[in-house]
């Protein structure tokens, strides 16, 4: 609501969504986003979105140990025919039950043997606001475009193009607290990145490989 009406009255806004008082409002807002709702409006579209994408990280009870890769290559990522299914909301929540519900669409539809990878995307749109801002895609990287519309299914051709590689060991769970790490590495290498979705790329069988080594190559798009 501070987004879509940058002026209306954050007391108003404060009372239309329960509170009793603007006070109690600013108070836990702060407390939420370490910022005030006056100084989340005063920072422009992009500073915004950067609050947004910092809350749609996992919050963590206890410092969890990432076995994430600190050096990163910069690969030639080719293009890729992806099928897939699209949700949107906060990444951690909305990514798992993507992927359940994606793979029965997927296994009555598409041969085995057409499949080449199992890929997960993820961007923020910033022409959007709020967790509809939050586009999550899980899907499979297919040998060639289907040859007929699939049901409950999209399908795109990823672009190719440059990317930061970075290699997680474990559960699939830790994604979200890895690239949070990728991107302050990025950042602190001052590394330009592109407006592209981040790519994970699920490198084993996760009903054959125990939880602690499972594999994800990390992608993200750079300039």
């Amino acid at each position: 609501m501070l987004q879509e009406d940058p002026e209306g009255s954050i007391a108003e806004i404060a009372l239309s969504v329960g509170y009793e008082t603007p006070s109690a409002f600013n108070k836990v807002f702060k407390k939420t986003l370490q910022i005030s709702p006056s100084d989340f409006r005063n920072l422009g579209k992009d500073g915004q979105y950067e609050v947004i994408y910092r809350l749609s990280r996992p919050r963590l009870e206890k410092e969890i140990t990432v076995n994430l890769t600190r050096n990163f290559e910069i690969i030639d990522r080719p293009s890729t025919h992806f099928v897939f299914l699209e949700k949107h909301g906060l990444f951690p929540e909305i990514a798992p039950p993507t992927w359940e519900e994606m793979f029965p669409l997927i296994n009555g539809q598409l041969d085995q043997e057409r499949i080449i990878s199992y890929l997960g995307l993820s961007t923020i749109d910033k022409s959007k606001k709020g967790e509809e801002a939050m586009i999550y895609e899980a899907g499979v990287g297919v040998v060639s475009p289907p040859d007929k519309t699939l049901k409950g299914l999209q399908y795109k051709k990823i672009k190719e193009g440059k990317y930061a590689r970075f290699l997680l060991q474990g559960p699939y769970a830790q994604i979200w607290i890895a690239f949070n790490e990728i991107f302050k590495t990025l950042a602190d290498k001052k590394v330009e990145l592109r407006p592209e979705f981040c790519i994970e790329n699920y490198l084993n069988d996760p009903k054959v490989t125990p939880e602690d080594q499972r594999q994800t190559e990390l992608l993200v798009p750079v300039a």
